[in-house]
């Protein structure tokens, strides 16, 4: 894995340069530096280095890549400024959220910059005469993609009030959520790189269900996770009331009593680290986090057999989208 990871680090390094070079410029300084913060901050850049793979998988270039690989890595800095503020979270990639730094009100406006951003990134583009159906049809993709994460967090946020989510409305709100920027990502990395409308929907299949591996990992990381590489307090998941694979798992699995406990706890920010710790006991104990586990596999592995099976013209891209999926449901965040 280490060649993904080494990869990936070149992928970050080429797409950061191109956001911080040629999108987000602009005054006023502050609205910038807010627009910029949790992208100065790090992260594995999973997206772009993901965008840039299915790309060259179908016999495309990394060059002509770039552009798309940035759409994609600001629109998902647009999602997480605005979730950190809906969240309340304090800490995002070890850093103080935006809200945090620079108040709500900026922080709003720094995500709709990035949301505009992300569309003047692809545009870009045309600049290195990508063809320009592929352009338009990739629009159209992150455009859909961004109205459907949005009906996502809805969902996300509603859950949160009730008790009786089923696992079928759960993984409804993650693909909407987190897997359809997988999925939008890897499609326009094979539009981009002259794919087949077959190769484009193969590639959307493996991105779909990397994304739900992803998420359902983020899950498992939000409870066992250590706090200091996650990047915010463990158990904030549960703080927050969210109703994940793992505690709607542990809600069917419950007594009466135990499930009443963990109805207590849910969306209470101010547990303490005891009562955090036995909670997460108790949803170790009823098997919910192995549950959740063999689910993440499931889909990696899932994803594995559609890369397997791809007739792919780059051997090496081939064989670190295959490594990515191991990677998912290996990550410690």
């Amino acid at each position: 894995m280490k060649k993904l990871l080494n990869y990936a680090k070149y992928i970050a390094k080429m797409v950061d340069d191109f956001i911080l070079n040629n999108v987000l410029k602009g005054k006023p300084d502050y609205l910038y530096s807010a627009s910029s913060h949790l992208l100065k901050a790090g992260g594995k850049r999973l997206r772009p280095t993901l965008l840039i793979l299915s790309s060259r998988v179908v016999g495309g270039s990394e060059k002509k890549a770039i552009p798309a690989a940035a759409a994609v890595e600001i629109l998902h800095n647009f999602t997480l400024i605005h979730d950190d503020v809906m969240d309340m979270d304090d800490f995002r990639r070890g850093v103080p959220t935006v809200h945090k730094v620079w108040g709500i009100p900026t922080a709003i406006i720094a995500g709709d910059l990035l949301f505009s951003k992300s569309f003047e990134a692809l545009l870009k583009l045309k600049e290195l005469n990508v063809d320009h159906k592929s352009i338009v049809k990739s629009a159209e993709i992150l455009a859909h993609t961004a109205s459907t994460i949005a009906e996502g967090q809805a969902m996300d946020m509603a859950f949160e009030e009730r008790a009786d989510v089923s696992e079928e409305e759960y993984f409804t709100m993650i693909y909407k959520k987190t897997a359809v920027l997988f999925e939008a990502t890897t499609k326009i990395g094979a539009l981009i790189g002259g794919g087949s409308i077959h190769e484009v929907e193969t590639l959307g299949t493996y991105g779909k269900y990397l994304g739900l591996a992803f998420q359902i990992q983020d899950d498992i990381l939000g409870v066992i996770g250590e706090e200091k590489k996650l990047g915010k307090p463990v158990g904030s998941d549960i703080r927050e009331g969210k109703k994940t694979i793992i505690v709607l798992h542990a809600l069917r699995k419950a007594t009466p009593k135990e499930k009443e406990k963990i109805l207590e706890t849910l969306g209470n920010r101010t547990l303490s680290k005891e009562i955090i710790t036995e909670i997460i006991t108790l949803l170790k104990d009823l098997g919910s986090i192995d549950y959740a586990k063999e689910l993440a596999l499931k889909y990696a592995n899932a994803a594995k057999t559609i890369i397997d099976n791809l007739d792919a013209k780059d051997l090496e891209a081939k064989e670190m989208l295959i490594e990515l999926a191991d990677y998912v449901v290996k990550r410690i965040k």
